[in-house]
């Protein structure tokens, strides 16, 4: 009697130590995470800036030119954010023409390898010839100057419409791919 009675103590007792180290794990995951979310939405910039205007050159040749009315540069992470109202013009390195337009609600830029991510409403607009992109996240990959989205996204040109999911493209949209196509509109 007594070794069983002890038996279901030491069965009760461990239960409650793994269901109170269960809950405890949880907790902890939890709020470590809490926490690196708000260590970065605290964390203060190496340099902060208003109403930025940046240009990229390649060697001589205006690539690009982004507008921004906020940035926020890291050192440490090779990063830099950019928020309120994005705008990116690219520019061809032959004619150097206008290319195509990038705006968006915010984005971040891997200052090493000036990889872009843009996030929000994006629209990307082709000047030659007329095309629209809308996504609500893009990549500009800037070693194989390309545009990419891993999200929905909307075409529009005069001869069609075409909406999908997974997305690459060169800057003046005339090379385009998407991956899974979920309609059509000519």
């Amino acid at each position: 009697m007594f070794a069983t009675t002890f038996k279901k103590k030491i069965f009760i007792i461990s239960a409650l130590i793994i269901q109170f180290s269960l809950v405890n794990c949880g907790k902890v995951a939890e709020e470590k995470y809490a926490s690196e979310i708000n260590m970065k939405l605290e964390e203060n910039p190496d340099q902060l800036a208003r109403d930025v205007i940046v240009e990229f050159y390649d060697s001589t040749h205006l690539r690009a030119k982004l507008w921004a009315k906020t940035g926020k540069v890291f050192l440490q992470r090779g990063e830099t954010w950019l928020y309120d109202s994005i705008v990116v013009q690219f520019f061809s390195k032959t004619r150097q023409e206008r290319q195509s337009t990038l705006t968006a609600d915010s984005a971040k830029i891997n200052d090493r390898t000036k990889d872009m991510f843009a996030y929000g409403r994006v629209v990307v607009v082709a000047d030659s010839p007329k095309v629209v992109l809308r996504t609500s996240f893009l990549e500009w990959r800037n070693k194989m100057q390309r545009l990419y989205s891993n999200e929905y996204v909307e075409i529009t040109s005069s001869e069609e419409e075409v909406r999908g999911y997974g997305f690459e493209s060169d800057l003046n949209l005339t090379n385009y791919k998407i991956y899974k196509v979920s309609g059509v509109k000519k």
